[in-house]
């Protein structure tokens, strides 16, 4: 248990890094495909509750993808870090 605890309570060095490379090629296709579903005029995409397609609905999801993986890497660093800090006092508390 000892070997266990202090293996995962170290935090990997870019953290963030990895996880937003990570999100981007995870998030990129399917902001894609919609993008060019959005041009074709098959699927919407909304944007301030107005549906936009063609060009414009292209460009709103190709414009918006580094901000959602941000957010998305951003709140999975956060668990994380809340997590090892819960990890690292329960370390010094019980070994």
């Amino acid at each position: 248990m000892k070997k266990i605890i202090e293996k995962y309570s170290k935090k990997p060095e870019n953290l963030f890094k990895l996880l937003f490379v990570n999100f981007l090629f995870a998030y990129t296709p399917f902001a894609l495909l919609l993008g060019f579903l959005s041009l074709f005029d098959l699927v919407p995409v909304n944007f301030n509750d107005e549906q936009v397609y063609g060009i414009k609905g292209f460009l709103v999801v190709i414009l918006f993808i580094p901000f959602v993986v941000f957010i998305l890497s951003f709140f999975t660093w956060l668990y994380f870090v809340i997590g090892n800090f819960f990890l690292n006092i329960f370390k010094k508390l019980f070994l």
